[in-house]
C-alpha cells in the first residue's frame, strides 16, 4: 500500500470518528430537555463542529483515494464505531445479528477497496 493511499485511509478513519462523535453528540443533546435550550444548542453546536471536522478530513481523504474506495471504508468504520458507542456509552444491545452485520459491512468495504 502506498503512503498516499494509507494517508487517505487514515483521513477516512478520522472522518468516520468525527461523524460517529457528532451522531453521539446529537443523541446526547436530547438529554438536555425539550425545545432549544442553551444546553441543547451547545451539544448541537459541538455536533456541527464535529461534522465540520469530518467534512474536512473526508475531503482530504478524497484527494488521496478513489471515491469508490473512500466512501465504503468511511461508512464501514462509522457503522462499527457508532455501534460500539451505542453499546458502551448508551447501553444499547449489541447482539449476534448486529455484530454479523458490522462484520459483513466491513468485509464488503474491504472487498471494494481491493
Amino acid at each position: 500500500m502506498q503512503n498516499t493511499q494509507l494517508l487517505g485511509i487514515l483521513w477516512c478513519a478520522l472522518a468516520s470518528l468525527a461523524s460517529a462523535g457528532a451522531t453521539y453528540l446529537i443523541k446526547i443533546s436530547g438529554t438536555a430537555g425539550e425545545g432549544l435550550s442553551l444546553a441543547r444548542l451547545m451539544w448541537l453546536g459541538a455536533a456541527c463542529a464535529s461534522y465540520g471536522l469530518g467534512f474536512v478530513a473526508y475531503a482530504l481523504a478524497l484527494h488521496r483515494l478513489q471515491i469508490s474506495i473512500a466512501y465504503p471504508v468511511m461508512t464501514a468504520i462509522t457503522i462499527a464505531v457508532v455501534a460500539l458507542i451505542g453499546y458502551f456509552a448508551l447501553q444499547e444491545p449489541l447482539g449476534a445479528s448486529r455484530l454479523a452485520g458490522i462484520i459483513l459491512v466491513a468485509l464488503g468495504a474491504f472487498l471494494v477497496a481491493r
